[in-house]
């Protein structure tokens, strides 16, 4: 995925992703806003076909990078857990 940086400060951190790569941004979003350290965590979609959607984080007392990476592995570990558990209940189902 060609993730942008886009506005980087101690605090603060602006991301643009590629189009077709928003619908990331709903759960991303939705776990970092129960984080912590966590001020401020919303997208934009922006205009369809003129924006990249972006993704932008205010934090206090933890660098937003170290946030974001937490989060994406948390929710990398929850998707493959789920993937897991479904191959493994989909082999037992027969057609």
């Amino acid at each position: 995925m060609d993730v942008r940086v886009v506005e980087k400060e101690h605090d603060a951190l602006r991301l643009e992703i590629p189009q077709g790569e928003e619908t990331i941004l709903i759960p991303l979003v939705e776990a970092l806003q129960k984080e912590d350290h966590v001020l401020e965590a919303r997208y934009g979609i922006g205009h369809p076909f003129l924006d990249r959607p972006s993704l932008y984080l205010r934090t206090k007392g933890e660098k937003p990078q170290a946030v974001l990476k937490r989060v994406l592995k948390e929710l990398a570990d929850l998707y493959g857990d789920a993937l897991t558990d479904f191959d493994k209940k989909a082999d037992k189902v027969r057609s």
